[in-house]
């Protein structure tokens, strides 16, 4: 339950100023000039069905209701509210006309379509003792994190709250408001919107200093973007919008007066955080009505499957393709710096990068996951929540990082945490303690299993061995991730070489693990082990693939774009010998042209790709010599997709081959799954973008040629917490 992809409105018919909320809603007002009551309903109607069309365009279903003639009908998120536990709760409202909103014929027909078959939670009896709280006007829901929001004012009693909060198992946050008269601001959901991943607040609502602290910390907790408006644009109801799920991603509803109101940096913000913003004119009933857009739409949450997200705990992979929910990444920083000419073998990379352009790409990258309503958690960030906990936990931190004996040999006060991403230096390149290039590719130091385990990987070289320990430490430290289960036998071991880029969940039996350059094969057994012993893992499928740099890890050259559906290399499984093909006639051009670079013909003929499937409680793996034939017979891959076009499609294998090699240098196999169908790959990608385009998969393009200097894709840069149920909406 997080964003909603259907919502209920009702015909504003009866529509007109109601002279029983506007002793409290100092947002209602007259209009400049007088209407008869037909042209008041004709204007309304004309702008409510504008709203209707708009997010219908969008992909939002919109579920429509004839009124019974009431002045507020028009605002119906007041009365009822949907869960995916299976809920309706209905709510007590502060006058008659508006409780008279309430209907069973509502009701039961949103119970019955969105499978909500558990016991209505009706607090309507509590209007009877003369208190009130109107629904998502009153309650502004974080609904992911579990975090609700209330202005307490005579629609919100923070009493009432509080028993609702406990039924449904929310936080509360209680804060008065004021507005610019020093009155009391009616509804929450005019001064604050709280989304998946970006909130719209305007702080000189909340006059409390200490009310309006708790309020940030726990926006800040939830890591959410946040917007922040003056009190002319409440005013024009810049924070009545809502974030909305359309059939091409992430919308955000909100009024043209709204909308209009904001600065060019407030829109870009808002622009960054969703995939299209819908904006509606609906002067007439915000004028009259005294609300606007969010107040317009109740949201309908199907009940969500069997297992349930309060269940299922912070981390929870299942596989490489359900929906995004929560991923860690690193933007890079000072660090890159250490990379010059002189360096490039140290640091693992082939080119020098422009720092500037790097992290304005990967925040571009990182905008495209919060735009698809992922929450994107930042390792700087949780390190510095990590360090704020105290001194004892500050030097717990440094020490288990770069050793005891380091940090009593300095100041731990002069120590900063930055310092442990960027490196320890005094001078240029004079590093006590390096500099961590690579944590951009978040993929490798950790990765997620089935069972809701996080593995702390042993990287095949001792530069990134650091980045293991840092995350080992930030696991360990942090408040919100010390209860994740983590698995750290991989991680002291001097046998074993694993790192997460060869690591794919194929669903919550079935494990990928490759066994390449960087991850060899006492690490798979080991993994394999643990699997097995701890984990819902049934089988565990080895990998095998040439060690070579062009294939560091599995997923340079196989990704999951859906369930059993893949993207991989044109003949890599089936044919290696046209590999072998390729060599030779790169060789012999590299002789030609005076060069000594040489690529092994031998290895492609005497070790081509094959699989091993280890099953628990089955000493004796399943051996197939064919790689793609086996994955299909075990049933792991039904449908494959290749770089740069399907095999057949070009004048020889050799040719599609060479062109393949030349896209997948740049990680065109390596495309991000956000969604089912759903990716992000680099738009250099031109050949394999369009055959996925071409076969139904929505590619979501990143602009990336700084990032890809460092040899990693989307995949590579991302470490998924939490991915949605197959079955989950």
């Amino acid at each position: 339950e997080n964003v909603a992809d259907s919502v209920f409105m009702v015909k504003p018919t009866g529509f007109t100023s109601n002279l029983e909320t506007m002793q409290d809603n100092k947002f209602m007002g007259e209009l400049e000039e007088p209407m008869s009551s037909e042209e008041l309903k004709a204007v309304v109607m004309s702008e409510w069905q504008t709203l209707v069309s708009a997010l219908e365009a969008a992909g939002v279903e919109v579920l429509t209701a004839e009124a019974q003639g009431l002045p507020d009908e028009v605002f119906p998120n007041n009365w009822f509210s949907t869960h995916s536990d299976g809920r309706i709760v209905l709510y007590p409202m502060k006058v008659p006309s508006r409780a008279a909103e309430v209907r069973t014929d509502i009701i039961e027909t949103v119970r019955r379509k969105f499978g909500l078959v558990e016991p209505i939670y009706d607090m309507t009896p509590w209007a009877k003792s003369g208190v009130a709280l109107e629904g998502t006007g009153s309650l502004v829901l974080d609904r992911h994190k579990k975090q609700a929001y209330l202005a307490s004012s005579q629609r919100a009693d923070r009493n009432l709250a509080q028993i609702w909060a406990k039924e449904l198992g929310y936080d509360l946050v209680c804060f008065s408001s004021r507005d610019r008269h020093g009155q009391e601001i009616y509804h929450t959901n005019v001064l604050m919107s709280v989304n998946s991943n970006f909130a719209v607040v305007c702080p000189s609502a909340i006059p409390d200093p200490q009310e309006l602290k708790a309020v940030y910390d726990a926006l800040r907790r939830s890591h959410k973007v946040v917007v922040n408006v003056t009190m002319e644009q409440l005013e024009n109801f810049a924070c009545n919008c809502l974030q909305l799920r359309g059939s091409k991603g992430s919308v955000l509803a909100i009024s043209e007066a709204g909308w209009r109101s904001l600065d060019d940096s407030q829109r870009g913000v808002l622009e960054s955080c969703v995939d299209q913003v819908v904006r509606a004119s609906v002067p007439t009933l915000e004028r009259i009505g005294g609300g606007s857009v969010r107040c317009m739409v109740a949201e309908l949450f199907k009940r969500r499957g069997q297992v349930e997200d309060s269940k299922r705990g912070l981390n929870c992979c299942e596989s490489e393709h359900g929906r995004l929910e929560l991923v860690i990444v690193h933007e890079p920083g000072l660090e890159v710096d250490a990379v010059m000419p002189w360096t490039l073998d140290t640091m693992k990379v082939d080119e020098c990068f422009n720092r500037v352009h790097l992290k304005s790409q990967h925040r571009d990258f990182t905008s495209l996951l919060k735009g698809r309503g992922a929450q994107v958690v930042h390792v700087r960030d949780l390190l510095i929540e990590v360090s704020h906990q105290g001194e004892e936990v500050r030097r717990d931190l440094f020490e288990s990082v770069w050793g005891k004996d380091f940090v009593d040999g300095h100041n731990l006060a002069n120590l900063q945490v930055d310092q442990l991403i960027t490196g320890f230096s005094r001078e240029s390149l004079q590093f006590e303690q390096p500099p961590l290039m690579n944590l951009f590719f978040m993929r490798d130091p950790v990765f997620s299993v089935p069972g809701g385990w996080v593995v702390i990987a042993r990287p095949f070289f001792p530069i990134r061995h650091q980045e293991s320990r840092l995350l080992r430490a930030i696991f360990r430290l942090h408040p919100s991730l010390k209860d994740v289960k983590v698995y750290e036998g991989l991680v002291d071991d001097p046998e074993v070489t694993i790192e997460g880029g060869d690591i794919l969940v194929a669903d919550s039996e079935t494990v990928l693990v490759g066994v390449s350059q960087r991850t060899n094969e006492k690490g798979a057994d080991k993994l394999a082990k643990f699997l097995f012993e701890n984990t819902p893992v049934q089988r565990v499928v080895k990998v095998f693939i040439p060690k070579q740099r062009a294939f560091m890890h599995l997923d340079t050259l196989f990704t999951f774009l859906d369930r059993a559906t893949v993207l991989t290399m044109p003949y890599f499984w089936s044919k290696p010998e046209i590999y072998a093909e390729v060599a030779r006639r790169a060789n012999l051009l590299n002789e030609k042209m005076g060069s000594d670079q040489r690529q092994n013909v031998e290895e492609w003929v005497k070790e081509p790709p094959r699989i091993e499937v280890l099953f628990k409680g089955d000493p004796i793996p399943k051996k197939y010599k064919h790689a793609m034939t086996g994955l299909q017979a075990e049933g792991v891959i039904d449908q494959a997709y290749f770089v740069c076009g399907a095999e057949g499609s070009w004048p020889s294998a050799e040719a599609h081959v060479a062109a393949a090699l030349t896209e997948q240098w740049n990680d065109a196999a390596n495309v991000f799954c956000l969604a089912p169908g759903t990716v992000v790959a680099y738009k250099w990608c031109t050949r394999t973008i369009a055959h996925l385009q071409d076969n139904g998969v929505d590619v979501l393009e990143l602009d990336g040629v700084e990032l890809m200097k460092g040899r990693g894709g989307a995949r590579c840069m991302t470490f998924p917490m939490r991915r949605s149920l197959s079955l989950e909406v």
